[in-house]
């Protein structure tokens, strides 16, 4: 399903297939590592939804920086690459949506985290592994988020909402792996990006 007039479950899927390239290509390039196959994406041929695609895409990549810096972050995907089969998805979903409550942030730690998984696999030689956890995530986001998004407006939103999302629900009691000095950092990033947004948005309609 989408947005009326919107490419939300497009963006969303390239957002998504984005971010795992992105991880997988990082490993790929500094070992002798098969390069993975994952399906072509729908093309996205108006220019202002390809910017959105690539903002939102470096924002998760910033985002993902500085999560990377959090132990128990660290601790929670090693955990989770240990598992080693699609079942490692499920698990990532009940630490991220620990209460059922979605929001920016959440989405976009479960992206980038299934983007980190999907780069275990890799180096663990499970490519199978990849292509169910993409698959799963796909019917997860399209199931579960996508009429969230849209109800918020669409993925436009997404990038303006990244500070109400830092101050209000990043910590270790909405989301556990993250710690309140990675939320704080979170504003500025997020701060930084919403003229950008608006920008966009101004483009879109106009």
């Amino acid at each position: 399903m989408s947005c009326e007039g919107t490419t939300d479950d497009q963006i969303g899927e390239a957002v998504l297939i984005g971010v795992i390239k992105d991880q997988v290509r990082h490993i790929t390039c500094e070992g002798n590592i098969p390069p993975l196959r994952l399906p072509d994406m729908k093309p996205i041929t108006n220019e202002n939804d390809q910017m959105l695609v690539d903002q939102i895409a470096e924002t998760i990549r910033v985002i993902g920086d500085r999560l990377d810096q959090d132990p128990r972050f660290n601790d929670m995907m090693d955990g989770l690459g240990r598992v080693a089969d699609k079942s490692c998805f499920w698990k990532l979903v009940e630490n991220v949506f620990s209460n059922g409550q979605i929001n920016w942030g959440r989405i976009i730690v479960l992206f980038y985290s299934v983007g980190k998984l999907s780069a275990k696999m890799v180096l663990a030689r499970l490519p199978a592994v990849v292509s169910d956890i993409l698959s799963l995530c796909l019917d997860f986001f399209r199931r579960k988020l996508l009429d969230w998004i849209c109800n918020m407006g669409g993925w436009i939103n997404s990038i303006s909402e990244l500070a109400r999302f830092a101050i209000e629900q990043v910590s270790t009691s909405s989301i556990r792996t993250i710690s309140p000095s990675v939320a704080l950092g979170l504003v500025f990033i997020s701060g930084s990006t919403s003229g950008d947004a608006h920008q966009l948005e101004m483009n879109r309609i106009s």
